[in-house]
């Protein structure tokens, strides 16, 4: 595969990425400002199940009309 077409591939890919992390990351900081007391337990595997959980919300549609 020639590196031009990686370049294309892996560009995007590198992009979403950095945005990705750079996300859960605020939004585990945020989590963790709101909730001093259990600081120590807000984890990425708390904030990905936290996402998932609303995206399942969401898909069953909980929030029409909001």
């Amino acid at each position: 595969m020639p590196v031009y077409l990686l370049s294309k591939l892996g560009d995007p890919l590198f992009a979403f990425t950095i945005g990705a992390s750079a996300a859960l990351l605020r939004i585990q900081r945020d989590q963790r400002e709101k909730n001093p007391d259990r600081a120590a337990q807000i984890g990425m595997g708390s904030v990905l199940g936290d996402g998932g959980r609303r995206v399942q919300r969401w898909w069953r549609g909980d929030f029409v009309g909001l």
